[in-house]
């Protein structure tokens, strides 16, 4: 019953308001892609909420579609935060374990976050449970705009939070023995089901071999899915471990199982570069790598040779600085973490700061990427497409291509100067932010004018 009613869940979500884009065609002084390239005078058409075509001033708009002309505008993809655990009116529960969690529950959609991530030029967030906890649950891709969350919602099987690096007031021994332990009481409930299960299928062997006649009757509920067994597909094998199914466990137990199934996209907080040596060696031994998105801080950059090993993307979280100081000197030392992650070729996304007036836009963080050494391209990526490829919607969010969805953002200049601004937002073919129109914005204004 579980995977029809999720079946019917996303058929739902598929006809949300972000679902039915608009129609619209885009003209402007310079169209930019995620890689910075540049279309002067491009032209985008965008058709039930997806790019049809993209080319240049003479680029064919279809009758029936309304062209939007913006001659002294930069047109750009917009701003896409990989991981953030805002918006919420909690990021973790006083539970430590929590597959059955989903942020479903506590984003709030009217919170000023979101709105605030909008007037910026953020088009797309991905909504996490925090890093206190040691399986803090199911993660959403969001727009930051909509009134429910299910209007926000852009894809809801965003994946799996884990903590490496130990929650607030435990020690790194403490986080890996819950780590441990909450695995291994699996392993050991999933046996005794099994044994029940398989002790239960020879009694009604028995009772069919005496003779019992009396037809079943047809039980069936339309569970088929759920009620079948095989659910198990990770480990050794033990008795009865092909009979247990989806509908045997709990919430808790099938939010683990998926986990070693290998069918959730995993966010692992691993801060340091100690806890990213750590998660390499968890992940290779439950065969997961290739699932994992590694959440650091700046300091990991010193694992940096391990993970370009593991071949996985990283997501920096705070400080773009790692600072030190030198035990023999005592002077401070200061390693900018993106360029040493660029260097060794592990690709990673930005992530905003809060609390700060500057260094909390991810375009800021862009810009300061670039003056430190790397690349432009890279620099956009990692708040552009990067977010989206580790969303596993690299198809649809990050850039401009016939396909994607008609998301972008209209800028009075380079995206990544300081002195510009977000004039409007549109979000699959649908404008969702309109700077003449920001009422907060205007009083904002009108009290620094006076």
């Amino acid at each position: 019953m579980r995977n029809a009613t999720l079946l019917l869940a996303s058929v739902l979500l598929s006809t949300s308001a972000f679902a039915q884009g608009g129609s619209i065609a885009v003209r402007a002084g310079k169209i930019m892609k995620a890689d910075g390239s540049v279309i002067d005078g491009g032209t985008m058409v965008i058709e039930n909420g997806r790019i049809s075509s993209l080319g240049g001033a003479d680029l064919e708009v279809p009758f029936d579609v309304i062209l939007h002309e913006y001659p002294d505008a930069v047109i750009f993809p917009g701003f896409y935060e990989a991981h953030s655990s805002l918006g919420m009116d909690r990021s973790n529960e006083n539970v430590a374990v929590a597959p059955f969690l989903d942020v479903k529950d506590s984003i709030d959609p009217v919170s000023f976050y979101f709105e605030d991530e909008l007037r910026g030029g953020t088009v797309a967030i991905g909504i996490m449970p925090g890093n206190t906890t040691v399986i803090g649950g199911h993660g959403r891709v969001v727009a930051p705009t909509g009134m429910t969350i299910e209007q926000m919602t852009l894809d809801s099987g965003m994946g799996m939070k884990l903590a490496i690096g130990p929650k607030r007031g435990w020690s790194r021994s403490t986080q890996l023995a819950e780590l441990r332990e909450t695995f291994s009481n699996l392993d050991r409930d999933l046996r005794k089901l099994g044994e029940k299960l398989q002790e239960e299928g020879k009694q009604e062997e028995d009772l069919a071999s005496v003779g019992d006649d009396e037809e079943d009757e047809d039980t069936e509920d339309g569970d088929a899915w759920d009620s079948a067994g095989g659910f198990i597909r990770f480990g050794d094998d033990f008795p009865g471990k092909t009979l247990i199914s989806e509908e045997d466990l709990n919430d808790g137990q099938r939010g683990l199982v998926d986990i070693l199934n290998g069918d959730e996209r995993l966010w692992i907080w691993a801060p340091t570069a100690s806890d990213v040596v750590t998660t390499q060696t968890w992940l290779a031994s439950h065969d997961l790598l290739e699932n994992a998105v590694l959440v650091v801080s700046s300091s990991a950059w010193k694992a940096s040779a391990q993970l370009a090993e593991m071949g996985r993307p990283v997501v920096l979280s705070g400080d773009l600085w790692h600072v030190e100081r030198d035990p023999v000197t005592y002077k401070e030392v200061r390693t900018f973490a993106p360029a040493k992650f660029a260097e060794a070729g592990v690709a990673f996304a930005l992530s905003s700061v809060e609390g700060r007036m500057g260094p909390d836009r991810l375009s800021y963080q862009a810009a300061m990427c670039i003056r430190e050494g790397v690349s432009r391209e890279i620099a956009l990526a990692s708040i552009t497409t990067n977010p989206a490829k580790f969303w596993g919607l690299e198809d649809d969010l990050g850039d401009f291509k016939a396909g994607a969805d008609g998301t972008f953002v209209v800028f009075n200049g380079d995206p990544l100067a300081a002195s510009t601004y977000v004039l409007e937002v549109w979000i699959r073919g649908t404008k969702r932010y309109d700077r003449s129109e920001d009422v907060r914005l205007k009083r904002l204004e009108e009290g620094r004018i006076k």
